[in-house]
């Protein structure tokens, strides 16, 4: 899927992960078949005996505001802005309000007379916050391509639930091609959409199929995880130890270093909730430098099971810029 084009486009949060159909790496604990998707036949739909079919052609602008972009798409049709029914294929939602806790299918139809190449576990969520749009998950996508033909659907159920920030625990990463369940959401607009390309059409000229929906949920609230055993103070540094990770005989704990900066740099992230909490790391020390008014945070772990990215980014959430970065703890 093309990424949207704007100023925040993906947050370095997604730069693991945000994986798309194209380009991305596959996870090698899921097989690279068919065998993960299920294909339901509607409106009695038969599949194509000819691979010379002209490529369908969509009537009318089918982008809208009401989803994101995707500049370097070939076509956007996005829900909000089209009529389903003259659409060659389109993403059609169960509702468009979405409640806690309430299984909320997506469904992916194929309303044309040729395949059309996809990947159901290449689906993705987006969130717009003042304008603009910001890439929440999948984290990272398996690649294996499916085919699916004319007259038939895919389905994804996505169920937002609630509690993991709150109670301190981490936010579970989603992958899936069928039931999806999302935590570490708060209210508000958001996108979900996928992508493919029809029968002689290049994967680099995608179509991406997208819609908007409102989630019905309180606004989240930044929390550190339980996983924090002990906070003190060093001068003024706030050092954290957290219970993350798995010691060996010979390591030292990795320390991640948050700064709360005076003057915004340029290439500074900026990100939202829901993609601060999906960061541990992240997470724990600007929650903790809000909580304790610290300019400076050192979070301390083991990184044999959980390892630090090592790269030094700066951040903007909620108007304050931070730096981080990262030092690998002395082996004795």
């Amino acid at each position: 899927m093309a990424k949207p084009s704007r100023r925040q486009v993906l947050s370095a949060l997604s730069a693991a992960g945000g994986a798309l159909l194209a380009g991305c790496t596959a996870d090698p604990d899921e097989p690279n078949t068919k065998s993960n998707t299920t294909v339901t036949t509607v409106g009695g739909g038969t599949s194509p005996t000819e691979s010379t079919q002209s490529v369908p052609e969509f009537p009318g602008d089918t982008a809208s505001d009401a989803c994101p972009p995707f500049d370097d798409a070939a076509q956007v049709v996005c829900y909000d802005a089209v009529d389903p029914q003259a659409m060659p294929v389109l993403l059609v939602p169960e509702t468009q309000t979405v409640q806690l806790d309430q299984p909320t299918d997506f469904t992916l139809r194929n309303q044309s007379e040729q395949w059309f190449e996809t990947n159901s576990h290449g689906w993705e969520l987006y969130k717009r916050v003042d304008g603009d749009w910001y890439y929440i998950m999948p984290r990272a996508t398996p690649l294996p391509a499916y085919r699916l033909a004319a007259g038939e659907a895919h389905t994804w159920t996505l169920t937002v639930t609630t509690g993991s920030v709150s109670d301190g625990a981490a936010i579970d990463l989603v992958q899936g091609t069928e039931s999806l369940s999302a935590d570490g959401l708060g209210g508000g607009h958001y996108a979900f959409a996928t992508d493919g390309w029809f029968e002689g059409v290049s994967y680099k000229e995608p179509t991406v199929l997208a819609t908007s929906f409102e989630l019905q949920a309180s606004p989240l609230e930044l929390t550190p995880r339980a996983a924090i055993a002990e906070v003190e103070w060093d001068g003024k540094t706030l050092v954290a130890r957290s219970t993350r990770g798995e010691a060996g005989d010979d390591d030292g704990r990795d320390a991640y270093i948050l700064e709360r900066i005076d003057d915004p740099e340029p290439d500074a992230e900026e990100v939202i909730i829901e993609q601060v909490v999906r960061d541990n790391q992240l997470r724990d020390a600007i929650a903790l430098s809000l909580e304790y008014e610290a300019t400076r945070v050192r979070l301390e772990e083991f990184d044999r099971d959980f390892p630090l990215l090592r790269v030094d980014r700066t951040y903007e959430f909620r108007g304050d810029h931070y730096r981080v970065t990262t030092q690998a703890g002395e082996s004795s």
